[in-house]
């Protein structure tokens, strides 16, 4: 059966709808700090995680389809944390982001980790700008960012969870991407491996047959945003969630929260792929995880917020 058959079906028989299309006026993005990453209102509602019918030998968690309930709107950050937002909460908490960090060398045409590297000269794009997003980021410097920032403002920040994560990349969609089942329509809302990337980087797979004009790390919000109005979701850097990684989707929370261990984990879930990632690699359903102390080029993170007390948008 085909996917979207499988998908709608499962909805049916729940009973429920899959997650609305954004609203026509969701508010103004919110910014708690003039350093503060801005953060978009997301609609509740309810959606299906996963791929049904997908191949099980290839993303086991993926195929076993779970429907999940986002009961409020939570706030999701417009863009990836950006080189000047992450700068800002090194220079007041003098946390130690150094460390090395997996990268392309150009000498071996290989990924290394290089000890020379980090978030303030990544390496990829050679130029980087402030308002690129942060990369050569772990999963702890991701969270010790937002526990940063929630004390700097007062509100609950915290990294999405990988429900959330999956439901704001949908943006009501149940295609394979947000724009659609081409890889080749993605271009314009996505910074994948394409033909502009291998001009650059020989990585040995496939690219997307189109042209997004950037070989490496986009600048953040450079192309087009979903249907609720974030960046980058797939694609540029891919980003840490706050989830355990386990293979398997069978009793996860249902109601979109993170599905985390007492005492924690070592690896942790990874979404929506990067520069360096096919597009097949890069769907809003797939899955890929690391160690929690990982550090690599394209690997960076958003931040999620409780709007618990906040006013609705009108």
């Amino acid at each position: 059966m085909r996917p979207l058959g499988t998908l709608a079906a499962l909805v049916g028989l729940a009973g429920l709808a899959v997650a609305p299309a954004a609203p026509a006026d969701p508010g103004a993005p919110i910014r708690d700090c003039a350093e503060c990453p801005e953060v978009v209102r997301v609609p509740a509602g309810t959606f299906v995680i996963g791929t049904p019918g997908a191949d099980p030998h290839l993303t086991r968690a993926e195929s076993q389809a779970v429907i999940v309930r986002i009961a409020k709107p939570v706030g999701i950050g417009r863009l990836e944390v950006t080189r000047r937002e992450y700068r800002a909460f090194v220079a007041d908490s003098g946390y130690d982001a150094h460390g090395p960090c997996i990268t392309w060398d150009e000498t071996l045409s290989r990924f290394n980790a290089d000890r020379n590297r980090g978030p303030d000269n990544p390496g990829r794009p050679r130029e980087a700008r402030d308002d690129h997003p942060v990369a050569c980021v772990s999963w702890s410097d991701a969270k010790a960012y937002v526990q940063w920032l929630a004390r700097r403002t007062g509100k609950p920040y915290r990294l999405p969870s990988e429900a959330e994560w999956e439901y704001a990349a949908r943006a009501g969609s149940t295609a394979r991407w947000p724009w659609g089942d081409s890889a080749t329509d993605g271009c314009d809302f996505a910074n994948l491996y394409d033909l502009s990337s291998r001009e650059s980087y020989a990585f040995g797979w496939e690219p997307t047959r189109c042209r997004d004009s950037y070989p490496d790390v986009a600048p953040a919000g450079a192309l087009r945003a979903n249907a609720f109005g974030l960046y980058d979701m797939i694609g540029n850097v891919a980003e840490w969630v706050e989830d355990c990684y386990t293979d398997s989707y069978i009793g996860r929370p249902r109601d979109g929260r993170a599905w985390v261990w007492a005492g924690g984990c070592s690896r942790r879930v990874v979404r929506g792929g990067s520069w360096v990632t096919p597009a097949d690699r890069a769907r809003s359903a797939y899955r890929d995880s690391a160690e929690i102390g990982t550090r690599a080029d394209h690997l960076g993170f958003r931040v999620a917020l409780d709007l618990d007390g906040r006013p609705e948008a009108r």
